[in-house]
């Protein structure tokens, strides 16, 4: 089950954030729903501001995210949750909602107790480079795909080349409109009878 396995994660980060139980605490025996997707666990506030299982409890709050939610929280950060759907008790979600956008994982806490505490810098500090250089890595070969499939394979038109034709398309029916008016000026005059 998803909830067994996901409170003691969630319990560990909330340990790591400074606040979060005693926010929850506020709302003991209050019980929330989370639901990434289709996936969803509930869990019950305990008196300590733990989370607990709920017993089957009904949830005085659900918050919906969408089953992208985790993947786009790397790169949106808090933005994410704007995409959140709320039911129920909004005071509850307002403070799961701080206690979520609180929440870090200090994996250098977590491995100074396995390698040490100048170990366990390094190797954080190093899986952020890695990661910051992967970042930089697929952005530069996003944009270098991007000017190939505009520029070089012609499959996309940029920005600028569509409002020049747009501008320039409007240009012509302007001029197309007054030489109509121009032609029909010209018919009335040439008539007999005028």
């Amino acid at each position: 089950m998803i909830t067994g396995a996901a409170l003691p994660v969630l319990n560990h980060l909330l340990d790591q954030a400074p606040g979060a139980h005693a926010r929850l605490q506020r709302h003991a025996g209050a019980v929330a729903r989370l639901e990434l997707g289709g996936v969803g666990m509930s869990f019950l506030i305990g008196e300590d501001g733990r989370l607990l299982a709920d017993g089957g409890q009904p949830p005085s709050v659900t918050l919906r995210l969408p089953a992208d939610a985790l993947l786009k929280r790397m790169h949106e950060g808090d933005a994410v949750l704007r995409d959140a759907r709320i039911e129920g008790d909004a005071a509850l979600a307002e403070t799961l909602g701080q206690v979520l956008r609180g929440l870090r994982w200090d994996a250098a806490e977590d491995l100074s107790r396995l390698i040490g505490d100048a170990a366990a810098e390094r190797v954080v500090g190093g899986a952020r480079a890695a990661l910051a250089g992967g970042r930089d890595l697929g952005a530069r070969l996003a944009a270098s795909a991007g000017e190939y499939v505009a520029d070089e394979a012609q499959l996309l038109v940029r920005p600028v080349a569509t409002a020049v034709f747009s501008d320039e398309v409007d240009t012509l029916r302007d001029d197309l409109a007054r030489l109509q008016k121009r032609i029909e000026l010209l018919e009335r005059r040439a008539q007999p009878g005028r």
